[in-house]
C-alpha cells in the first residue's frame, strides 16, 4: 500500500519550494489571476488532508493553524466550499471546488515540468514519451532488451526505468535512482515532447496508438485499480461504451486543463511536428503488433545499438504480449495497485474502441479529432480502423 501521507507531505514540500514568480505567471496565464502560490498551497493542504485521514488514519498536520480570514477569501473567490455542519465550528468540512482543484493542478503541472528542467541528462539517454495505455511498458521492455541484450533483466522495469515525473513520486528519490545507473538509461514519462527539454544527445521515442483503443484500455485499467483499492469509482458503474462516449464528448473545464481526448490528440500533434528531427523516433502500436522483430531492429538501428544475430529470437520472444503477461510479476510488479500484475496486460489488441460505437458516433468522434489534428496525423493514428 502506498504511504499516501508521506507522498502528500513530499508533494507539498516540492510545491512550496517552487519559484513564486514563475508559478504566479503560470496561474495568471491559466486564468487564475486572483490567487497566489501561498493560497494554492493552502488548497493543496486541504485537498490532501482527506487523503491522509483516509489512508493513514490520522489528521494531516499540514493545514493546521489556517486562519479563518484565509479560508473566507478562498470561499468568496470560489476556490472552496464549506460543507461543515452547524455543530462544526472548526469548519472541517471545507472542500475544494472544481476551480480550486484546477488551480492546484496548474501548480502541480509546474512542479512536474520543473523536474525536467532540473534533471541532469547524460549523452545517450533515451526518453520514452508515450501517453498512458499507448504502449509505454511495451517500449520500456523493448529498450531494456536492446540495452541489456538478454531477457533476464537485472531488475523490474519500474526500477530500471522509473516514471520521472510521476505526480505521486518523490523527485529526489527518482533522480537518485537514475544517477546510480551505469547502463544506458531509458527514462519513462507521460509528458508531451513539448514539455520535455530538447537535448541533441538524447533520443526521444513516442508510440502512437488509436485514441479510442487507448481510451478503452484506460477504462479497464481504472476499473481494475478501483476494484483493487475497494474504491467506489464511477467507472465501476459504467459500461465501456458509456464511459467511452463520455470521454469523447467531454469538454474542457479550463483552458489550462484540456479534456482527455483533446489533450491526448495534442500530445500526438506535438510528436508529429518533430518527426523529422534526427533524435526523435515515432513508432506505432499497430506496427509493433504486426512486425515486432522488424520494429525492434529498426529501433536498434536508430539507437545505434548492435545486437548479435543469434540473440534476436530470444529478445523478440521476450517482448511479445504473451511473454510479458506471463512474466508480469517479475518485469512490472504493481504491489497493491492491482490484484494481480498480469491483469495489467489485458488484451493487447486493436479495434476495441471503434467496435463499441455506432457509425454515427464514430463519425462524430472523427469530426472532433479533425478539429485538432491534420489529416496526415489522423491517418497515422487510426491504422487499426
Amino acid at each position: 500500500m502506498l504511504d499516501t501521507a508521506r507522498i502528500a507531505v513530499s508533494l507539498f514540500i516540492e510545491m512550496s519550494e517552487s519559484n513564486e514568480r514563475v508559478m504566479g505567471a503560470r496561474l495568471s496565464s491559466a486564468g487564475f489571476t486572483d490567487i497566489a502560490l501561498g493560497d494554492v498551497l493552502l488548497l493543496a493542504a486541504l485537498q490532501m488532508r482527506g487523503h491522509s485521514e483516509k489512508e493513514a488514519g490520522q489528521k494531516s498536520k499540514i493545514s493546521g493553524g489556517v486562519s479563518r480570514e484565509m479560508t473566507d477569501k478562498l470561499l468568496l473567490r470560489g476556490y472552496l466550499e464549506d460543507r461543515s455542519g452547524s455543530n462544526d465550528p472548526d469548519r472541517t468540512g471545507m472542500v475544494l471546488t472544481t476551480r480550486g482543484r484546477l488551480a492546484v493542478d496548474v501548480v502541480m503541472d509546474g512542479v512536474v515540468a520543473d523536474r525536467w528542467v532540473s534533471f541532469p541528462f547524460r549523452p545517450g539517454d533515451i526518453v520514452i514519451s508515450t501517453p498512458g495505455k499507448c504502449g509505454t511498458t511495451w517500449m520500456q521492455m523493448i529498450c531494456a532488451l536492446l540495452i541489456f541484450k538478454t531477457p533476464d533483466l537485472p531488475a523490474p522495469l519500474n526500477e530500471l526505468s522509473p516514471w520521472l515525473d510521476d505526480p505521486i513520486g518523490i523527485r529526489h528519490e527518482v533522480f537518485e535512482r537514475y544517477a546510480a545507473q551505469r547502463n544506458r538509461r531509458f527514462i519513462k514519462t507521460h509528458s508531451s515532447l513539448a514539455n520535455v527539454p530538447a537535448v541533441p544527445q538524447v533520443t526521444y521515442i513516442v508510440v502512437g496508438r488509436n485514441p479510442l483503443d487507448a481510451a478503452v484500455s484506460s477504462y479497464h485499467q481504472q476499473r481494475r485499480t478501483a476494484l483493487a483499492a475497494g474504491s467506489a469509482d464511477r467507472s465501476l458503474e459504467q459500461s465501456a461504451r458509456e464511459w467511452l462516449l463520455e470521454w469523447i464528448a467531454e469538454e474542457s473545464a479550463s483552458p489550462a486543463r484540456p479534456s482527455h481526448l483533446s489533450g491526448l490528440l495534442q500530445r500526438f500533434a506535438d510528436a508529429w511536428a518533430r518527426r523529422d528531427a534526427p533524435n526523435v523516433v515515432l513508432m506505432h502500436y499497430e506496427d509493433l503488433s504486426a512486425d515486432l522483430e522488424g520494429q525492434m531492429r529498426h529501433l536498434a538501428a536508430r539507437l545505434g545499438i548492435t545486437v548479435a544475430e543469434e540473440l534476436w529470437p530470444g529478445l523478440v520472444k521476450a517482448a511479445t504480449f504473451e511473454r510479458m503477461r506471463a512474466a508480469a510479476d517479475r518485469i512490472e510488479p504493481f504491489g497493491g495497485l492491482l490484484k494481480d500484475s498480469p491483469s495489467f496486460f489485458r488484451r493487447g489488441v486493436s479495434g476495441s474502441g471503434a467496435e463499441l460505437l455506432t457509425t454515427a458516433e464514430l463519425a462524430d468522434y472523427h469530426a472532433r479529432v479533425a478539429q485538432v489534428l491534420d489529416p496526415d496525423v489522423v491517418a497515422w493514428l487510426h491504422q487499426s480502423e
